[in-house]
């Protein structure tokens, strides 16, 4: 590349050359996904197709037998297009990280073409153009500086650094500089926020960082949520045994000689068992509560799933500032060297050296403001203002990025008081200056941010103020050490997520020194753990990493590059990754982390790559919501459980009945009120239910467990077999017992099955709330639950005694010996799981 930029600039004719070699300087977009391409994804999963087969042949049948009333198949299809909604919904995550980085695009830029100082278009930037930066522009493309005075820029975005950063066209890079080191390059999208500067454009589109960022968000897909791999292989396996129960309904129709209709009645009626058609809802309703919750606790959710995946996070990558930090700059060390000065008298000196006396005590760059805040502390205002009022600012020599210090002088009652705060290699004092410097280099060692004051006293104001004169020959006053501290939650936040069998990982664009520190502090970086740099990073192979990774606690100094690589590292290990992050160079690996966290306080463009929002930047928080989406995952688990005892209990009462010959004891609609009134809301209300006591004192939950894990599967099977035994006495009495001189009859059988069916899976739900007895959690504890098990037993007895429903479903009346029995039937699930949990075998 030509650095020569006193050549003014490009030609008119080179800029065309390199526009056509090079492209326009913008950022692409990756096409969008058409409704229509959701849609068809959406109709993939094998338990809507069975569902919409079933509306089918529901309305096949309806139509041949009574084409007025039309109640079932509508209420299917009604169940398919609620699930077509939900599953849409669940695809189309908006994609507007992308949309969101045209906001760090520049509309016009000022270059020098054929000599002369032009403001174009800044897509028409090329390398090698010659471009004129001053305070309040925006980096329009990665450029090297050539000339920059007092140039400090917001990168902050890339880098992650609160601070500007000084940059220095006088720099000698190294292979080992992070964008953070590289202070003779700028970066597109970053903001001049104070001096001037001319830099030759290096790489321009797709080719800058932040292009680099572009790519690596279009490129990442978007991965499934553990819970979505969950339930779509549910749905896979309850589909296929939804097909495979239809099959077996219509051999055993045809083996038995059952009518055609009936036959594909019942068929429909296995197909409706075997699918929980309101599983998705309490799915999504358990996610949405949990999202209401983690709101309350400055959490927002932007992906619903992303509330259940939290809660079996095995690894959170967390930055350090603002997260584990306060963000705050503040004074921990105060180090005389004059034995004239107190801390006191040293830390008033820092703050006569600084911009911070006016009115306004929020102005001022954060170590200013951190010793105004010290100052504040240690002398009361009254006092402060007293040692002010004694003195006269008459003049200021200005921090300078290449001198590294700053003077202010003062007409004192005795005279002059000059006093320079700076970096301490650059203050010139009197005396030896190795004196002091091992007493500078054990603060630096600490991760302190090291300053030096000096001062000198004169009789009458010098007639020469410039900086040569007036900063030499300074009498050396001492050292503060300013540090970003931990929050307080930081050290009990990090314990609980270790009892949780969470391992916390800091990485951050700070240096590691820093790092470290606060990571040792707050329980992090433990005994026999490590810490690396981006540049160690860079030295090993993927498969290295992949390897070493688990030893590593701290990686400081890193790229975008560097993020992903250890997200992806992580997840090779089998871990379920949570990544925070505030810029834009946080998005790529946002949104290949398994839970991507940006901060409140972020660019959009980390907002919208992300899964949560952090509104308080709280590490603590993201903690909470750990206990937050282990309590959603639990209930829905509970759902699960109370949901398929009905399904599989009535699959089984359905193929024994029609094998012995009592024809099907329940029809599909009174199959879909049981789901509804006595499963499905109720299952829902268990979605409120509150966290066990001992929640997050639990190992996460691995990638690729079956939901069935840790003894579901074994618990469900045996309540379906409770059911199912049940269920077969109330129907063996109708259809075979005389009882109270009432023969027995199919009308009986019929409506004993709709009643022990559904009343026994309302009083299940009880058993479903937690490990413990419902006697010691009480049944008022959940007061929804108490109210839908109270509304589905009474509309269950409505549909029954109403002589109108009655005629309409298919039911009779019952006598008194009739009813006993279904009460007594119902009512023994409850005694049969409390009894196991009174032996402990829960």
């Amino acid at each position: 590349m030509n650095k020569n930029w006193n050549n003014k600039g490009l030609t008119t004719r080179e800029a065309k050359e390199r526009l056509a070699e090079y492209g326009e300087n913008t950022i692409q977009q990756a096409p969008k996904k058409s409704f229509l391409g959701y849609l068809w994804d959406a109709l993939k999963d094998i338990t809507i197709l069975i569902l919409i087969l079933a509306a089918g042949l529901s309305s096949y049948v309806a139509y041949q037998n009574h084409p007025d009333d039309l109640t079932e198949p509508l209420v299917i299809a009604g169940i398919v297009i609620l699930n077509i909604y939900l599953s849409i919904r669940q695809q189309k995550k908006a994609e507007k990280s992308m949309d969101e980085l045209k906001s760090f695009n520049v509309p016009e830029s000022k270059v020098y073409r054929d000599r002369q100082l032009v403001s174009i278009k800044s897509t028409e930037i090329v390398p090698e153009d010659l471009l004129q930066l001053e305070l309040g522009d925006r980096v329009p493309a990665d450029a090297v500086l050539m000339e920059a005075t007092n140039f400090l820029v917001d990168e902050s975005f890339l880098t992650g650094e609160s601070e500007p950063s000084e940059k220095d066209s006088d720099y000698i890079p190294s292979e080992a500089d992070s964008i953070g080191d590289m202070k003779n390059r700028i970066f597109s999208g970053s903001m001049v926020v104070s001096g001037r500067a001319t830099a030759v454009v290096e790489t321009t589109g797709m080719n800058t960082e932040i292009g680099k960022i572009s790519s690596m968000l279009t490129e990442a897909a978007p991965a499934l949520a553990p819970l979505q791999i969950r339930m779509q292989k549910l749905g896979k396996s309850l589909g296929l045994l939804a097909i495979l129960a239809g099959v077996l309904a219509i051999l055993i129709g045809f083996i038995r000689g059952y009518a055609l209709e009936t036959t594909l009645m019942t068929a429909i009626s296995m197909a409706v068992a075997a699918i929980p058609e309101v599983l998705p809802v309490v799915v999504t309703i358990s996610l949405s509560f949990g999202i209401r919750n983690m709101a309350k606790r400055n959490t927002i959710v932007r992906t619903p799933t992303a509330v259940e995946t939290i809660g079996n996070v095995s690894i959170i990558c967390s930055d350090k500032t603002g997260t584990i930090t306060e963000n705050k700059m503040s004074i921990e060390k105060i180090v005389p060297a004059d034995q004239r000065l107190s801390e006191k008298e040293l830390l008033l000196y820092f703050y006569l050296a600084s911009n911070i006396n006016g009115e306004d005590g929020n102005i001022g760059n954060p170590t200013e403001l951190a010793i105004k805040k010290a100052a504040e502390k240690l002398f009361n205002q009254k006092k402060l203002q007293q040692h002010l009022s004694k003195m006269q600012r008459v003049h200021e020599i200005p921090f300078d990025s290449k001198r590294k210090r700053m003077t202010i002088i003062y007409q004192t009652e005795e005279g002059y008081l000059s006093v320079t705060k700076g970096a301490f290699d650059r203050l010139e004092i009197t005396g030896d200056q190795s004196e002091w410097l091992p007493v500078h280099d054990d603060l630096a060692s600490q991760a302190y941010r090291v300053l030096g004051v000096a001062y000198k006293k004169y009789e009458q104001l010098p007639q020469d103020l410039d900086d040569t004169s007036i900063e030499e020959e300074l009498i050396f006053g001492g050292f503060i050490g300013i540090i970003d501290p931990a929050r307080k939650e930081s050290y009990h936040a990090v314990e609980i997520a270790k009892k949780a069998g969470i391992r916390p990982i800091m990485i951050t664009g700070d240096h590691l020194l820093t790092a470290k520190k606060i990571a040792a502090d707050v329980g992090i970086l433990e005994s026999g753990t490590k810490a690396m740099t981006g540049a160690d990073l860079n030295q090993l192979s993927d498969e290295q990493l992949s390897q070493d990774i688990h030893a590593y606690r701290v990686f400081a100094r890193t790229t975008p590059e560097d993020k992903i690589r250890i997200v992806k590292a992580l997840q090779q290990n089998g871990e379920t990754v949570a990544m925070t992050g505030d810029g834009v160079n946080d998005a790529p690996a946002l949104k290949a982390a398994d839970v991507g966290i940006s901060m409140g306080s972020g660019t959009e463009v980390a907002k919208e790559a992300s899964d949560m929002v952090l509104l308080d930047d709280n590490f603590a928080t993201i903690v909470e919501a750990v206990k937050e989406g282990r309590r959603v995952y639990s209930n829905i688990r509970k759902s699960l459980y109370a949901m398929l005892g009905c399904n599989i209990s009535a699959l089984t009462i359905v193929l024994i009945s029609m094998i012995v010959g009592w024809g099907a004891p329940v029809t599909a609609i009174q199959l879909l009120i049981i789901k509804v009134v006595a499963d499905g809301i109720p299952g829902m209300s268990l979605c409120v239910e509150p966290a066990e006591k001992d929640i997050m004192s639990k190992k996460p939950i691995k990638k690729g467990t079956s939901i069935f894990a840790n003894g579901l599967l074994k618990k469900i099977i045996e309540i379906s077999v409770v059911f199912t035994v049940l269920t077969l006495t109330a129907i063996y009495v109708g259809h075979s017992v005389t009882v109270q001189n009432v023969a027995p009859s199919l009308l009986i059988s019929n409506t004993m099955t709709f009643i022990v069916l559904g009343l026994t899976t309302i009083i299940h739900m009880y058993n479903c709330r937690s490990s413990q007895s419902i006697f010691r959690i009480g049944f008022l504890t959940n007061k929804l639950l108490l109210a839908t098990t109270a509304v589905g037993t009474l509309i269950i007895l409505l549909l029954v005694n109403l002589r109108p429903t009655a005629a309409a479903f298919g039911f009779t009346s019952l006598t008194v010996s009739h009813w006993l029995l279904v009460v007594t039937l119902s009512a023994a699930p409850l005694v049969y799981i409390e009894t196991k949990k009174r032996l402990g075998k829960f």
